[in-house]
């Protein structure tokens, strides 16, 4: 099959979050089981690879009320080819979405211009795809172009998978003409009119033939808060959950090259130990190892529970851990995070920034992995976490239900634990349990610890099975189109 992947942003070339991982690694795995893929992406002035290879100059469309030229240019990785839209304007920035203090005022234009610029190099490139797989809001508006202006892709099936429901692309409703689209599709029955404004994400939603998310839970929680599209995703016959993957290829204890100490389920306690060591050096943490240690690797966003984090950091601490923190995003919370570490000192150490390595680290050597979100989609750490038999510590909620056991509910089978409500002394409860299990450990009576370990260790996360279930919806899509057609 043929699949042309339209997307904001992936790795490695660049990643701001997990779309990023899911974009490559999906590809990736697509690829291993016989289908062509190509990904169409901007060429962002900072882009982590370099992407040398002009392929075509000069290609046109009209939008923003008159005829821009961009180019295009091409890498191949993993036996994926990239294309990367070159229009300075727009992609030439210093940032990828935002400036740190509000969203750049174009932002419609820039991601309306990527779909119908992606939508142009399939045509004139002559790709011919089976299915066209778009991904979050920033795409959300090419199927609707494609109707309209691309008669020849009609039968062409369109896929929309939504990463994250709670950023929409919602724009004033003048931007319509310069987007290049007629008056008639701003209406809220059938439209993309939202409370007098233009959504991408309802024009996905609307216009693709097959939509997707990340896991069966978040699928589920969608249907009955999207906020304000749950009526939109439940009048939608054809939505899946689908659970993300990780690339073992990436992450592997065994052989990964950026950790300390490499490992296996069988050397686990000595490899993860020597990594626990070296990693607090690395911060500067001076306790003894006995103390539990919590890992964070994420987004610094009030989606990732960092409220919750700040209100207990007290109680962390006086209960034994030590914590370490590492990522970047909005201000007040880097600004949080900073004065609590100066706060605690001796437990409690953040870097503000995003370091492959130093994330590599921190699931090897961390203890616990704590991920307390209001929502999360599906979520990757978790997984990598487990795969580096670091205890996940979660809020039970979106796909962290779908790839977390709870040992309390189901101790034949329990990988980590749980919390439901989003409260300070919810989550406490749950680190303090996992502390009962893990304390037992270092007092050599019981070996559950251990055995919870293991078990994360074995899960299958890997991106294969993932894969095979966006083939199914592939298969459906174009059965779909067949007949629509």
């Amino acid at each position: 099959m043929r699949v042309v992947m339209v997307a904001s942003e992936s790795a490695p070339y660049l990643k701001t979050g997990g779309l990023g991982d899911v974009i490559h690694s999906l590809s990736k795995a697509l690829t291993k089981l016989g289908h062509t893929v190509y990904v169409i992406m901007p060429k962002y002035a900072k882009l982590k690879r370099s992407v040398e290879r002009k392929v075509k100059e000069g290609m046109k469309i009209y939008i923003d009320h008159q005829w821009r030229e961009f180019d295009l240019y091409e890498d191949i990785l993993d036996h994926v080819r990239y294309f990367f839209i070159d229009y300075k304007p727009y992609y030439g920035r210093e940032y990828v979405y935002a400036p740190p203090k509000g969203d750049y005022y174009d932002n419609a234009l820039r991601f309306g211009f990527l779909s119908m610029a992606s939508l142009q190099v399939i045509r004139e490139l002559e790709l011919k795809p089976e299915v066209i797989h778009i991904h979050d809001w920033h795409t959300g508006i090419l199927p609707l172009y494609k109707s309209l202006y691309y008669p020849d892709l009609e039968r062409v099936p369109v896929v929309f998978t939504i990463h994250n429901a709670m950023h929409q692309g919602i724009f004033d409703a003048h931007s319509l003409p310069a987007l290049n689209l007629p008056w008639e599709v701003f209406h809220p029955y059938g439209g993309i009119e939202f409370y007098g404004k233009i959504n991408f994400m309802k024009a996905g939603i609307l216009f693709c033939d097959v939509l997707t998310t990340v896991s069966p839970s978040y699928a589920e929680e969608l249907k009955a808060n999207c906020y304000g599209l749950e009526g939109v995703i439940r009048e939608k016959k054809y939505f899946f959950g689908i659970l993300n993957g990780i690339d073992y290829d990436v992450w592997n204890p065994e052989k990964d090259e950026l950790i300390f100490a490499r490992y296996n389920i069988k050397s686990f306690k000595r490899g993860k130990l020597k990594n626990k060591t070296h990693l607090k050096e690395i911060f500067g943490l001076k306790t003894e190892n006995y103390r539990p240690l919590i890992g964070i690797v994420a987004r610094l966003t009030v989606q990732k529970g960092f409220d919750l984090i700040f209100s207990s950091a007290e109680e962390i601490v006086k209960e034994g851990f030590d914590m370490l923190v590492l990522g970047s995003g909005e201000e007040k919370y880097q600004e949080m995070l900073v004065e609590l570490s100066k706060k605690f000192p001796n437990n409690i150490k953040a870097r503000i920034e995003y370091s492959e390595e130093l994330a590599h680290k921190i699931y090897a050597g961390a203890d616990m992995f704590l991920m307390p979100s209001l929502f999360e989609p599906c979520g990757i750490s978790q997984m990598i976490a487990m795969r580096y038999g670091t205890v996940p510590v979660v809020r039970w909620v979106g796909g962290l239900k779908d790839t977390v056991k709870d040992f309390l509910k189901d101790p034949e089978n329990g990988t980590g634990f749980a919390f439901e409500n989003f409260e300070p002394r919810d989550m406490m409860s749950a680190l303090l349990r996992a502390r009962v299990f893990y304390d037992m450990e270092f007092c050599n009576s019981e070996k559950v610890w251990s055995e919870i370990v293991k078990r994360c260790m074995r899960q299958d996360f890997s991106w294969e099975r993932s894969a095979r279930e966006y083939e199914s919806a592939y298969t459906t899509a174009r059965v779909l189109r067949f007949y629509d057609s």
